[in-house]
């Protein structure tokens, strides 16, 4: 089956192989000229007509370096029109200097050999072959002139006429063999093509990734980190930015998970922190082999998402549970409430309403707690929205006040220009009125201060925004920091112990992170880290 090639591929010519030919033709016009002056091959360049080869060769000489010019200095393709007079100059010049020393016993035929090859290679299509039908012409021209004008034998017709068919059969075996070469660099210039489409795309999939993704070698150095895995380390720091080659050791956390799996790879990593302030991170490790060198795939994810995802079905299971105990709870315990109500009217003595008291406390903190549980299991998707956080706060303070009994203080102070959030304005205004509440509460147990300190401001290393929640209370305890976000856990005999987890869980829900910082009493604080506002990560389904 034929090879068709397109018109654009019979017109472009190597540039290489034309620069060989170009210095192959003007070494040879050269070696031509030098052999005759000097003598060389006095027997068979020019013995017939000296004159003739001389101005022959000198002419062709001349016009194989002016043409050397055009293919040194142009930065464009020379023509089709160009390369056919380059190798028509070659003919017509080969043939003269062939008459010139007595025909095609000098063999100076056979050189046009190369140029109907080049020819082919150069000039593909029609043109080819009508090179090789003016070299087979100026043969058989040649060689009848040879025979009529010198007297020659008229034996040499035999080889005029073989020297024509493997002129012929020299361009159509190189036309044939530039056709495949040509489609075959076609076909390959396409798939470099396509290759470097799919490595841009690939390097654009994996830039905007959500999940941070890094290569590292068997020196520790990193080859690859995309966006995302700079957002997830925090290592937008300035001046110090973590990039590719700088040694994973800058990031001690991730350097220290990288030695577990090594040494133990079919352990499941443990999760960690980047820094103090950020969502814990989940690496998960995979061996490369490129050649001999060993690396190291590293998949970063927020395990917010995750807890996102556990949290869904968490809250199914909840909404079961409860939505099946709550009648049997509330029944009995509507019945004690209403029962130690008509006895708190009965005349009364110290022992009964102490008693009384204790039966209805506990009611009410068992009413709580189911009412509480009812309503995280009832919670609703995030209704997300932009919210400038420094503007809502002043609105929420001036709300949360209005509820208050008693005077309290809540002082906002923002370290940043206003920031922007993005959260559910119902889900935080729950976050913020449990955090308030207890920091009101035991700041007035401390220091006899109903006061509460908000702060703003932005992590320097991830960029991303957060609240702290300051007050004048004692902290929580070393020994209880661990626990205080567990659901029941709780220091206060009538609370319920769900406060904390439950805000805790909206924050998670909103891709959110709640955190107790409490190295002394004067410094402790629960901070609520946002996410960014343009970079939310993907809500579960």
């Amino acid at each position: 089956m034929p090879i068709k090639i397109s018109q654009s591929e019979a017109t472009t010519p190597p540039d290489t192989l034309l620069s060989v030919y170009g210095y192959y033709r003007a070494l040879l016009s050269i070696a031509l000229l030098v052999m005759y002056l000097s003598g060389a091959a006095k027997s068979i360049l020019g013995n017939q007509l000296p004159e003739l080869f001389l101005v022959s060769s000198a002419a062709y000489a001349f016009f194989c370096l002016l043409s050397l010019i055009p293919l040194k200095f142009s930065e464009t393709s020379p023509s089709t029109q160009l390369m056919f007079f380059m190798l028509l100059t070659d003919m017509v010049a080969l043939t003269l200097m062939m008459h010139a020393s007595g025909g095609l016993g000098s063999g100076l035929g056979y050189l046009m050999l190369p140029a109907v090859a080049a020819g082919s290679i150069l000039v593909a299509g029609q043109l080819a072959l009508l090179l090789a039908a003016i070299a087979s012409i100026c043969v058989m021209t040649e060689t009848l002139s040879t025979i009529m004008l010198l007297g020659k034998n008229k034996e040499s017709m035999f080889p005029a006429g073989i020297l024509g068919i493997l002129l012929f059969a020299a361009a159509v075996i190189f036309q044939v063999l530039t056709q495949r070469i040509r489609h075959a660099q076609h076909l390959a210039a396409e798939r470099a093509t396509e290759n470097e489409q799919l490595q841009k795309l690939n390097e654009s999939i994996v830039k905007r990734m959500r999940t941070g993704i890094l290569v590292v070698d068997s020196r520790d150095d990193i080859r690859l980190i995309n966006s995302a895995a700079i957002q997830l380390l925090g290592g937008q720091k300035p001046g110090a930015p973590l990039g590719t080659g700088q040694p994973i050791r800058l990031m001690l956390p991730l350097f220290q998970q990288l030695e577990r799996w090594r040494s133990y790879p079919w352990i499941r990593t443990p999760t960690f922190k980047a820094n103090p302030s950020s969502s814990e991170l989940q690496a998960n490790f995979a061996p490369l082999s490129h050649g001999q060198e060993r690396q190291t795939l590293i998949f970063l994810e927020d395990t917010r998402t995750l807890i996102q995802q556990a949290q869904q079905l968490k809250l199914s299971s909840l909404g079961r549970l409860t939505g099946s105990i709550a009648h049997e709870i509330r029944n009995p315990l509507g019945a004690i409430s209403h029962a130690a109500q008509l006895l708190s009217e009965q005349p009364k003595n110290p022992t009964s309403e102490k008693l009384l008291d204790i039966i209805l406390r506990h009611c009410f903190r068992v009413n709580q707690i189911v009412e509480n549980v009812l309503q995280l299991s009832r919670q609703k998707m995030p209704a997300f929205q932009k919210l400038w956080l420094q503007q809502w706060l002043g609105k929420f303070r001036s709300e949360y006040l209005d509820t208050q009994c008693s005077e309290c203080t809540i002082e906002i102070i923002t370290m940043n220009k206003d920031t922007q959030i993005f959260f559910d304005p119902g889900h935080l205004s729950q976050v913020l009125t449990n955090l308030i509440d207890n920091g009101i509460r035991f700041s007035e147990q401390q220091s006899g201060d109903r006061w509460v300190k908000l702060l703003i401001s932005r992590d320097p290393s991830s960029e991303l925004p957060y609240l702290d929640i300051y007050d004048k209370g004692p902290g929580v305890s070393p020994k209880d920091q661990d626990f205080i976000f567990e659901p029941f856990f709780t220091t206060n005999h009538d609370g319920s112990g769900l406060g904390l987890y439950l805000a805790r869980e909206l924050c998670d829900a909103n891709y959110a992170s709640l955190n107790y910082f409490g190295d002394s009493p004067e410094n402790c604080y629960f901070r609520v880290g946002f996410s960014h506002p343009e970079k939310l990560l993907p809500r579960p389904a």
